[in-house]
């Protein structure tokens, strides 16, 4: 998987590629280039391959225009951060402002990010990740309640309003998912915080995530599971069913997730038992 050498105007292929009209109004089209923004799955595939062939974090960046193709030929998306990069592209290419922002989970600082578009001066969130796809207005205002087809989302901001926590609600059952820190961040320590990514321990094993309707379709390593509002189904999937079962699920290129199992294969990661095991 290499760069692309040739450049594309990302922002109209995209369009194209998911049919919305041009000319619309500017905040409708905001609404349909974000909302189409978020079928594209999280995938960690595409890391570990660009990682594999470029050998440093910083030459294994996916930036906009390659994330967009890719997605276009191959079926592919990637992690927050390329995801991210590809957003803020997008909204500044609509004439928006749009800043990143980092965010906290428990297992780590800047480990999330997502961006601050503003409209009508009012800086809004979007993250697409957590299908924060209809822009929130960080305002002068108490807890944020966001319905997605498969759960809600509790948006808690601290008291200073420099931080606004996210929580998920599914079956009656609350979790706590990160924090955002609400001041923006240059390009420089947003890409310090990607860099850091490519040691994270999910570059060992497949993770890969996206909704359909109103379900979720979620993959960590060889486990599956597909969750609606009432229930869950888990499965494991075998070694020598998880390429195809992958590439089936979340619509990817089979070349592209055989490429990605290929690698960790080589580098010794046991990923998925045998058949009959």
């Amino acid at each position: 998987m290499t760069a692309y050498n040739t450049r594309m105007n990302a922002l109209m292929d995209f369009m194209k590629h998911y049919g919305l009209p041009p000319g619309e109004p500017p905040r409708q089209t905001l609404g349909r280039v974000v909302a189409a923004f978020a079928r594209l799955p999280y995938e960690n595939i595409t890391k570990i391959i660009k990682r594999a062939e470029c050998g440093s974090a910083e030459k294994a960046r996916r930036y906009p225009e390659e994330v967009i193709r890719n997605h276009i030929d191959w079926g592919a998306g990637g992690t927050c951060f390329s995801l991210t990069s590809a957003l803020l592209y997008l909204m500044r290419s609509l004439g928006w402002k749009a800043e990143y922002i980092l965010a906290d989970r428990r297992y780590g600082q800047d480990t999330h990010c997502a961006l601050l578009v503003w409209i009508d001066d009012v800086p809004h969130l979007l993250d697409p990740g957590f299908l924060v796809i209809d822009p929130i207005p960080l305002t002068a205002g108490g807890l944020s309640e966001v319905r997605t087809t498969f759960n809600s989302l509790i948006l808690t901001p601290s008291v200073d309003r420099s931080q606004i926590s996210l929580s998920t609600v599914r079956q009656g059952k609350k979790m706590y998912r990160l924090t955002y820190k609400a001041s923006p961040v240059d390009t420089g320590e947003f890409y310090r915080a990607w860099d850091a990514s490519f040691d994270w321990d999910m570059m060992r094993y497949p993770l890969l995530t996206r909704t359909e309707a109103s379900s979720q379709i979620y993959l960590k390593g060889s486990r599956l599971q597909i969750s609606n509002v009432d229930s869950a189904e888990r499965m494991e999937i075998s070694r020598d069913d998880l390429t195809a079962r992958i590439a089936s699920e979340f619509h990817i290129h089979p070349f592209v997730v055989a490429r990605a199992i290929s690698i960790l294969r080589d580098k010794g990661e046991i990923i998925g038992k045998t058949t009959g095991c």
